[in-house]
């Protein structure tokens, strides 16, 4: 029942792979790199490099899985002890996904499906973190959040995996959003432990009378170190097509179909779903859009061609935008299918297809390279 990712043709190139990456951040070269390395240090030879990854991931996870039992409908905020814990696994998670490549490189093992689960991992802990943003720190959903949210949650890992297709090189600026933006986020969560989450509620006079809330403005210093990081993965990219804006767009099927889905959810729903339910919206698109990224970086790896939309990509968005222009054609005025018991069906259908790409493509990868995911299968 499992899928063959990689056509046969292309074993070799997955054989041969040698990931091409380079870290200018100030932050993990002064700091976060020697915390990683000290980990590697005392973590015995025997430990698999992918082990390591899936250990950070599931740590973050749990912060996931613990914020929707306590705030499942992302409306009441967090206890202070739960902002702690997140602020702990994001460090934990954030130490793992560094120690896992040297730990690779310390034993000789580094593979392609080694870069695949860290980069995968990676794809998918972008936007769980945002989501635990949007829980602790009692941000409303209105569109200006929601679409900040879908933007850096998605946006700032895809354009890194769009500069890794068009340059060869994954390149991380001097300051970024991944090693310097998660030491910020771990303390605007420390001190939502110590404050807790009604602390982001207080305002503070900007100009002329113009008050802002706390949360407000978290949300604008991310957007910013956002864009500051998608520019430096743009740039090189842009410039490679000659600041074309027709191959430009048309390199950018899959931002531009989110963003298209999101806003036609926000002005055109009939009972206005995102404004409760916008966090299992973004779970569900979530999971389809981790899956395809994966995919892409399948590509990368195996040099095959890559097409930005998959057959499950398509029945999720294509089934969001179908039932919501429906509204228009019925008696009532409401969608053809209820908005929240589709969306609950597509988060089954999306978690499977998910579960499924990821185990399809880790079971193929093991038997092309010969190897364990999780253990060492032959010792140097």
């Amino acid at each position: 029942m499992l899928q063959k990712y990689v056509k046969e043709q292309y074993f070799e190139n997955l054989r041969k792979f040698k990931y091409n990456g380079q870290n200018f951040s100030i932050l993990y070269n002064w700091i976060l790199g020697d915390i990683a390395q000290f980990v590697v240090d005392h973590l015995p030879k025997t430990v698999a490099p992918n082990l390591i990854t899936i250990t950070g991931f599931c740590t973050l996870l749990s912060s996931f899985l613990l914020s929707l039992y306590l705030n499942p409908m992302f409306d009441q905020g967090l206890p202070q002890w739960a902002s702690f814990y997140i602020a702990l696994t994001i460090f934990i998670y954030q130490t793992l996904d560094n120690a896992d490549g040297k730990q690779a490189r310390r034993i000789q093992q580094s593979t392609a499906l080694g870069m695949l689960m860290d980069h995968g991992s990676d794809c998918t802990a972008a936007w769980i973190t945002g989501q635990l943003y949007l829980s602790a720190f009692k941000i409303a959903f209105t569109p200006f959040s929601m679409l900040a949210a879908i933007g850096v949650g998605f946006g700032g890992f895809f354009f890194g995996v769009y500069c890794q297709q068009h340059t060869g090189v994954f390149q991380l600026g001097v300051i970024n959003g991944v090693d310097e933006g998660l030491p910020v986020i771990q303390l605007f969560f420390l001190i939502t432990a110590i404050k807790s989450s009604e602390f982001w509620l207080n305002e503070i006079e900007i100009l002329n009378g113009i008050n802002l809330q706390y949360n407000t403005i978290l949300l604008l210093i991310t957007i910013i170190a956002c864009v500051i990081t998608i520019a430096q993965f743009c740039y090189p990219v842009f410039k490679k097509m000659n600041w074309n804006i027709i191959t430009i767009l048309n390199s950018l099927h899959l931002p531009i179909a989110v963003v298209f889905t999101f806003i036609n959810l926000i002005y055109l729903s009939p009972t206005n779903v995102l404004s409760k339910w916008f966090h299992i919206y973004m779970l569900t698109i979530g999971l389809q859009w981790s899956k395809i990224i994966n995919i892409w970086q399948l590509a990368i790896i195996t040099k095959e061609n890559f097409n930005q939309f998959s057959f499950t990509w398509l029945i999720t968005l294509g089934a969001i935008i179908l039932n919501l222009y429906s509204h228009y054609f019925t008696s009532d005025g409401f969608c053809y299918f209820d908005e929240v018991e589709l969306i609950f069906c597509l988060l089954v259908f999306s978690l499977l297809s998910y579960l499924h790409c990821i185990l399809s493509i880790v079971t193929q990868l093991c038997e092309i390279l010969d190897i364990h995911a999780f253990s060492i299968k032959h010792k140097l």
